[in-house]
């Protein structure tokens, strides 16, 4: 404590000294904060892009999709291999990423929508903080937090993806709940609800938290109607008849608690027991709510608004999909939010109970320490995953002569081809009508476009190889090699199907 009172005597002093300084900074610091991380988010999604690091899982996939959709078409998703994005996730939301498209059709303007986006939800949180805080630093501290929460920075090194809206569409929604302004509240609610499907889950939450804590009980409860309603007519009515399988696809990794979503809460009823357990086994789901907790100190836990986190937890740990429950995923970067606004009932209630057993602590620096040291311990667990890589420079180092062969093949095959690629190479070609991801199957593709030293998913190294080796055999297609790992198979005329789905016979 004494080291934090000479620091602040200091920090003061110095204010006191520079105050046109301080002033200019509280009115404009955030924007040039923000400002910074954009250039950072669009610097890490366009390295990884440029170096043949970005995925057709999902970058591909919703290139594809967005591609389709300013042309004003809903197509067969053909690196997802659905008839219809929209049966396999709900997300209208791209409706407001499709004039981008308009100005610049490339994969690239997905990851820097992505990076304008999730930076500028650090407004919402600064205005929220420093109004009910009544400190800019404190303010700056948080905004801070929010832009390099490990799970912020996950979402960025991930490519792209829905939940990049999420985070700065919620903030935006709890703005106008702290200002009182319902009107603003509301129309914030069909762009959480065109997210995905889900997140109608999370909206139900947020209703329930405006009745509780801030007793307007028809706001509160016409948001829990709403998402009700939409959730139902989403999963049960709009999506079944887009999906491939003819029902919601994602239900099966819930399966195991019952049939339906009826079965599914009346198991969690009966057997609450076994409930609590599958939040923390295996050890992995104990470890990602570690992960998720520490870097608030565990304080959101007595704040009113970590009820919006309910739903997202039940979503990533009742599930027996184990990539729900990995750290190295873009599923956490909403706890950002959620866990700093928890924290303006949290910070308050714990000075309180500290002040009724004689803690006399002074609360402007109480606030402000902890908001200090929420924002340093989050260093260490933003660096102990994807953001350390900022620090390795063969980050920065793109081999020349391997992505200029890897350009060049992409920029000789006509754009209305049939195109099956490795994954790391979808994204680059994503936008056409048959583009697929090589799985061990051509697809009956006129050009294959394979390198045995970029990321392989779904295959090994070692069955990327043997598929190599294959197709070199496979009486269909020609190889034709590029150097620098680049092998470009090509269609022989009389096996031509003009890109058709069906696989061929191997």
């Amino acid at each position: 404590m004494r080291l934090f009172n000479a620091f602040w005597e200091r920090f003061r002093a110095y204010g006191e000294r520079h105050p046109r300084f301080f002033a200019w900074m509280s009115r404009y610091g955030i924007y040039l904060v923000v400002l910074f991380f954009i250039l950072l988010y669009c610097a890490i999604s366009l390295l990884k892009h440029m170096n043949f690091q970005s995925h057709g899982w999902d970058l591909g996939i919703f290139d594809q999709h967005v591609w389709q959709l300013s042309r004003g078409e809903f197509g067969f998703n053909t690196v997802r291999m659905v008839p219809s994005l929209w049966g396999d996730h709900f997300h209208p939301i791209f409706f407001l990423v499709v004039p981008a498209y308009w100005i610049w059709s490339d994969a690239r303007m997905l990851l820097i929508y992505q990076a304008v986006i999730v930076a500028l939800g650090a407004l919402p949180v600064y205005y929220v903080v420093r109004r009910n805080f009544k400190s800019g630093s404190c303010a700056m501290c948080l905004a801070l937090t929010y832009l390099i929460f490990w799970g912020t920075m996950e979402l960025i090194f991930f490519d792209f993806h829905t939940e990049a809206f999420l985070g700065p569409v919620l903030a935006l929604s709890y703005f106008f709940i702290d200002r009182d302004n319902w009107v603003g509240y509301l129309l914030t609610l069909p762009l959480l609800l065109w997210v995905k499907e889900t997140t109608a889950l999370l909206v139900f939450f947020l209703g329930l938290y405006v009745i509780i804590f801030r007793r307007k009980w028809f706001v509160g409860s016409a948001t829990c109607v709403i998402s009700v309603g939409w959730f139902y007519a989403v999963t049960k009515t709009i999506m079944p008849p887009l999906a491939a399988s003819g029902n919601y696809f994602y239900f099966k990794y819930y399966s195991h608690m019952g049939d339906n979503w009826g079965e599914v809460i009346k198991y969690l009823v009966t057997h609450p027991w076994d409930g609590v357990k599958q939040f923390f086994v295996p050890y992995h789901k104990a470890k990602l709510l570690l992960f998720i907790l520490l870097p608030f100190l565990f304080l959101p836990i007595i704040g009113g608004f970590s009820i919006v986190a309910i739903p997202a937890l039940l979503e990533r740990l009742l599930s027996n999909y184990y990539p729900h429950w990995e750290i190295l995923r873009h599923y956490n970067a909403i706890f950002a939010p959620i866990f700093i606004f928890a924290l303006i009932d949290a910070i308050p209630r714990l000075h309180r109970w500290l002040a009724r057993r004689g803690r006399q602590i002074d609360y402007r620096k109480f606030v402000l320490a902890l908001c200090a040291l929420i924002l340093l311990v989050n260093v260490p667990f933003t660096l102990a995953r994807s953001a350390k890589t900022l620090f390795n420079p063969y980050f920065y180092m793109l081999d020349p002569q391997m992505e200029q062969t890897g350009y060049d093949i992409i920029s000789m095959i006509p754009p209305d081809a049939s195109v099956c690629a490795q994954d790391p190479v979808v994204p680059h070609m994503s936008q056409r009508e048959l583009i697929f991801q090589y799985d061990g199957n051509t697809y009956g593709a006129e050009y294959v476009i394979l390198n045995k030293f970029l990321d392989c998913y779904p295959l090994t190294n070692r069955t990327l190889l043997w598929e190599i080796a294959r197709l070199y055999r496979d009486p269909r297609y020609e190889a034709h090699r590029f150097g620098y790992g680049w092998v470009v198979f090509t269609i022989r005329p009389e096996y031509d199907t003009d890109g058709k789905l069906e696989p061929l016979p191997v």
